[in-house]
């Protein structure tokens, strides 16, 4: 009997395809890396994501600006999760930039016509230590459907050139 993939084990299959693959170019606009991860970009800015993807390791990207837009994100996928009975959605990640820069993460579950993101309440800063961070959202504080077609967590980076190292990233729901 096979068991249901919950949306934490959906995402931690699909970032174990990312750790396999190969890859060193640039990423264009909604291009799925592996099935489940790929880059947004807002098409009235000029931005190029140049992803360097090497066997063990999660992702390494640096992003050049040539004109800023509203949003640089890498959205991955997580399924259709029934939130009914959960507390808590939470994530680790450990990554390490060139230099200072931050990322703000939040889980979007899909809606008729639409989306909806809800932002976890802390900022990610990223230095050239390798730095870990943790954050969490309470179900019950927000506005969130508990059933959707679809769900992601999608990581916003700012609209800056920066060179970053996602090491590794965790979700869990409990």
């Amino acid at each position: 009997m096979a068991l249901a993939q919950t949306a934490d084990s959906h995402l931690a299959a699909t970032l174990n395809a990312l750790r396999g693959l190969s890859y060193d170019g640039v990423a264009a606009d909604t291009q799925h890396l592996v099935p489940g991860v790929f880059f947004s970009l807002d098409p009235e800015g000029k931005t190029t994501v140049h992803v360097d993807s090497q066997p063990g390791s999660l992702l390494a990207m640096r992003m050049e600006v040539e004109r800023p837009g509203r949003w640089v994100s890498l959205n991955l996928r997580v399924g259709d999760a029934n939130l009914t009975d959960c507390r808590v959605v939470s994530f680790a990640c450990k990554s390490q930039a060139r230099e200072e820069t931050r990322f703000r993460v939040c889980l979007r579950s899909g809606l008729p016509g639409g989306y909806r993101d809800v932002f976890f309440p802390k900022t990610v800063n990223c230095s050239p230590d390798t730095t870990v961070h943790m954050d969490l959202l309470e179900l019950a504080r927000h506005d969130l459907p508990f059933e959707a077609p679809w769900r992601e967590i999608v990581i916003f980076f700012e609209c800056e050139a920066m060179a970053l190292v996602l090491h590794d990233f965790r979700l869990t729901m409990i």
